[in-house]
């Protein structure tokens, strides 16, 4: 074998899973197609909080979460006629320095990290340079992915050099495809995509211009600004709060050719500015928004995640984060089998798991557009809602209302964070007690197998930072014997904890895995322990 685990595509999915494996104690290849100075995209700008809690366990998140936009620049999200002009409403989010001020919409979420707004052209030279320090990782760029096959015993990778044309194989045990939404892997697996294949269509552009902070003199600037005008409907994000953004402008409904949409005047008309105002095109990119979920994550050894599994639009940013949460799930169960103390069915939890989450998220994000183009629909936008007017202030505040009401789950989606449960999965033990729904911005703390572990200190410690590799088995009184679970087959690590208040935590045992998801709870080991234990390692179908 050339490696363990063989990795194609190194944005943030593919080198997280790469990360996580190498931290396990996996021997990885990663496939990158992309020069290795090649300069990463713009288009992602959310970090979600489990993604930091990810990051916290790289030991990364300190460097993340200082990066991209400047100390006190806030994280407000509004919603205006123009980058320039009125505002209907403002969702009011902390700057850096503001973070530990209560008050703000996450403040009280329940996690050590909080979301960081920023862009991938500056998280992923921090995930490279974490990659390459990993001693059992290789990265090898300038590489194409071209086909696969496998046997019993592992995947041959077919592969081709871009710079000297040059085909070679490698030999893996497992093959992971995180390379994007037109995934060689997944097409190479025959699996198809279902869903809606066109949504809408979006003009993307990265924009030089210091020019552009001066527009939001006067007022508390915002990190995005969503534009609705009698003109074009789109967004300004703000990439390091100086003189980079990122600049979307959407297609009118039922335009599909992007030539339709004048390129400079339809920035112009997003910004709120003359044809002097001065600005650098640094990238474009058209795209099509949809909402596709792949047919089938797996085929044997081959696996596909971020992307390559499921495209959706782009509401509450959690697409970059959904795919390093199929990461880090895909990562945990392969190296599981790696290291000998799971069996290889213990993997089929991967495709339980993610798949229907994916279609839960996708849909979350589907609704929350549906919700914005109903706010704004059934007719052409006034040219008198950017008029300084008695009757322009007063639909500017109607409006307002309305999408504050709806986006707020959007800008601060604790429920997408933290809400989310497996109930379909082989390796969780259910007692018979539902999960608690949850929507995109609401969630209910709640220890039902298969729940995130609900968030509390011990001591001065998250139990997030107490965790342990593989399971770990929290227990709240000490006098409780679980030294059978400690001398069996599956690898535990016992958590003392005090005695706790929280609603959620009725039991004296938990057992909890890295990802932070319950598997199991009791106020005592079972009677049928190597039930549980073999449940746990994969052996026994839920």
């Amino acid at each position: 074998m050339d490696a363990s685990i063989i990795v194609v595509g190194a944005g943030p999915v593919g080198t997280c899973l790469a990360i996580d494996a190498a931290m396990r104690g996996a021997d990885v290849i990663v496939l990158e197609s992309r020069g290795a100075d090649d300069p990463p995209d713009a288009k992602c700008n959310t970090i979600a909080a489990r993604t930091m809690e990810t990051f916290r366990r790289f030991g990364i998140a300190n460097e993340v979460r200082a990066a991209g936009l400047p100390d006190d620049y806030p994280t407000d999200t509004v919603y205006a006629t123009s980058l320039a002009g009125p505002l209907l409403t403002r969702i009011e989010m902390p700057s850096r320095n503001e973070r530990d001020r209560p008050g703000f919409h996450d403040s009280n979420w329940p996690s050590p990290e909080s979301m960081v707004r920023e862009s991938q052209l500056w998280l992923e030279p921090i995930l490279r340079a974490k990659l390459k320090s990993c001693p059992t990782v290789q990265f090898v760029p300038r590489t194409e992915f071209v086909g696969y096959s496998q046997d019993a015993d592992g995947v041959t990778v077919h592969c081709r050099t871009l710079d000297d044309d040059r085909y070679f194989d490698l030999r893996a045990a497992y093959l992971a495809g995180c390379d994007g939404g037109s995934s060689r892997v997944r097409k190479a697996m025959g699996v198809g995509l279902v869903g809606d294949a066109e949504i809408a269509r979006t003009r993307t552009t990265l924009v030089r211009s210091a020019a552009i902070k001066d527009l939001q003199e006067g007022r508390r600037p915002a990190w995005m600004t969503w534009v609705v005008n009698d003109r074009v409907r789109g967004n300004v994000v703000a990439i390091d709060g100086e003189e980079l953004w990122l600049v979307h402008r959407a297609l009118p409904d039922g335009e599909t050719d992007f030539d339709a949409l004048d390129f400079d005047q339809s920035l112009r008309d997003v910004l709120g500015v003359g044809s002097e105002f001065p600005f650098e095109v640094v990238r474009h990119e058209d795209w099509v928004g949809r909402r596709l979920v792949a047919e089938r994550f797996r085929d044997g050894r081959v696996f596909i995640a971020g992307d390559a599994a499921h495209l959706w639009v782009p509401f509450a940013g959690y697409g970059m984060n959904a795919g390093i949460a199929d990461a880090m799930n895909l990562s945990w169960l392969l190296c599981a089998v790696l290291g000998g103390w799971a069996d290889a069915s213990i993997i089929n939890a991967y495709e339980a798991e993610r798949l229907p989450i994916t279609e839960q998220v996708s849909r979350f994000a589907m609704a929350k557009l549906e919700e914005n183009v109903a706010a704004i629909s059934g007719r052409s936008v006034p040219k008198i809602l950017s008029a300084p007017t008695i009757v322009g202030r007063f639909l500017r505040k109607r409006l307002g209302r309305k999408l504050f009401d709806i986006n707020l789950a959007q800008m601060s989606p604790e429920g997408l964070n933290f809400g989310y449960y497996y109930d379909r999965s082989p390796i969780i033990v259910g007692d018979g007690e539902p999960a608690p729904a949850y929507d995109m911005g609401m969630h209910v703390p709640s220890t039902v197998p298969g729940c995130r572990l609900p968030h509390f200190r011990v001591g001065k410690e998250s139990i997030l930072d107490l965790l342990g590799p593989e399971y770990t088995l929290i227990r709240f009184d000490g006098s409780t014997d679980v030294s059978a679970i400690v001398n069996s087959a599956l690898p535990v690590r016992v958590v003392d904890a005090p005695s706790t208040t929280h609603p959620a935590i009725r039991h004296t045992l938990l057992m909890v895995r890295p990802d932070s998801h319950v598997v199991w709870r009791g106020n005592s080991l079972p009677e049928d322990l190597s039930g549980l234990v073999d449940r746990l390692r994969g052996m026994i179908a839920a």
